[in-house]
């Protein structure tokens, strides 16, 4: 299985995040090392993404993803019986799961919904060992101007790393200041077995 990888310049994060460009929520703080990793035609990345956090093993992994009402009942029950702790969150207009995963089989689960939510362009990230997500009211650029919107914040701090699916799922892309992101050669090193990394065409 070949993933490809391209390591995005720091100007891709804007103090007023836009909607429908890079990235359509807050961050406060500087990430180091922005990293893209490309979906193709050999590769599940749902499947491959479960089995990196597998080997990363950097439990417990705090999640956070917007959800249809049509959909909570299906998620009460999956979440519960799996002993998933996780509370629902309604901002505005929009509805939230946040989850906190304490292992991989956990995280199997809930990545399923991430990626389905991203594929359909609702937020849908994750992060290492530690919960960067919260909540504010905050400037964004749209069709209409500069409005203010209530939106997912993502806190980084020394050594954080989380990821984000980007629109349609056809990759996720992560924001982290652990040097094990620094490089590629660090970062395929890290893979599952039987992962090759390949360095992306339109790396910027």
């Amino acid at each position: 299985m070949n993933v490809e990888i391209g390591f995005l310049r720091k100007s891709y994060i804007s103090e007023v995040p836009a909607d429908g460009d890079f990235f359509p929520f807050g961050i406060d703080g500087e990430g180091s090392y922005i990293i893209e990793y490309y979906e193709s035609q050999e590769l599940d990345i749902e499947v491959f993404f479960d089995n990196w956090m597998a080997q990363l093993n950097r439990f417990p992994i705090y999640t956070l993803f917007s959800y249809g009402k049509v959909d909570e009942e299906e998620i009460d029950h999956t979440f519960s019986s799996a002993n998933i702790e996780y509370v629902k969150l309604k901002i505005k207009r929009e509805r939230f799961i946040k989850s906190k995963v304490q292992d991989n089989k956990q995280f199997e689960i809930v990545m399923s919904y991430l990626y389905r939510q991203g594929s359909i362009n609702d937020f849908a990230g994750w992060s290492l060992s530690e919960d960067l997500f919260s909540f504010d009211k905050r400037d964004m650029k749209t069709l209409f101007g500069r409005r203010k919107i209530h939106m997912p914040v993502v806190t980084l701090q020394k050594d954080s790393t989380m990821f984000w699916i980007y629109y349609d799922g056809s990759s996720v892309i992560s924001i982290s200041n652990d040097t094990l992101f620094s490089t590629f050669d660090s970062i395929i090193s890290s893979f599952p077995t039987g992962v090759k990394g390949i360095k992306s065409e339109y790396e910027e």
